[in-house]
Parts: structure tokens; sequence; C-alpha cells
């Protein structure tokens, strides 16, 4: 793929969701039991897909959240809604 050329992120995020799902039946047959509800509605099959810092990054920094307690905000993803912030620290452990 060249650098001029989008990746499709619907497709990695489809590659992504199905080893989420693989890995989430594994576990659920390890434990004997029937899917780890509470594990498949807290991932979000939907979010950007992200690959950073060597990969394509879906996000879209160009968002704006106040803080709910006044004094500020942060830039967002427009798409998710993921914080900047919390994206650049994500991508340093």
């Amino acid at each position: 793929m060249s650098s001029t050329t989008k990746p499709d992120f619907e497709e990695l995020r489809a590659l992504r969701n199905a080893s989420v799902r693989a890995q989430l039946d594994e576990l659920a047959k390890k434990l004997d039991i029937e899917k780890p509800e509470l594990v498949w509605h807290s991932f979000d099959f939907d979010a950007c897909y992200c690959a950073c810092p060597t990969g394509p990054c879906e996000h879209n920094f160009k968002g704006w959240r106040a803080f709910a307690h006044g004094g500020g905000g942060e830039t967002v993803c427009e798409r998710c809604g993921m914080g900047a912030m919390y994206h650049s620290l994500r991508i340093a452990e």
C-alpha cells in the first residue's frame, strides 16, 4: 500500500473484531461459560481502528469536548470521541 492510498478501515475493523470475537469465544470455552457477555458488551466493536504508532490510524482529532467542571476542554476524535491525550499516552506505553 502506498503512502497515498487510504487504508480500508472498514475491513481492518472487521478483521480486528473477528479476532476479538475468536479470543472471547476461546476464553468462554476455557472458563466453561456460555459467553462472557460482560466482556462482549464492554468492547466497542465500532471503535476506530488504530495500529499506532507504526500502523494506520482512523482517529480524526478535530473535535472538541469541554470539561464538565469547566476550565477548558480537550481535543477529541470526531468519529469515536477518544481524547487526543489519552491516545498519545496509550501508544507511548
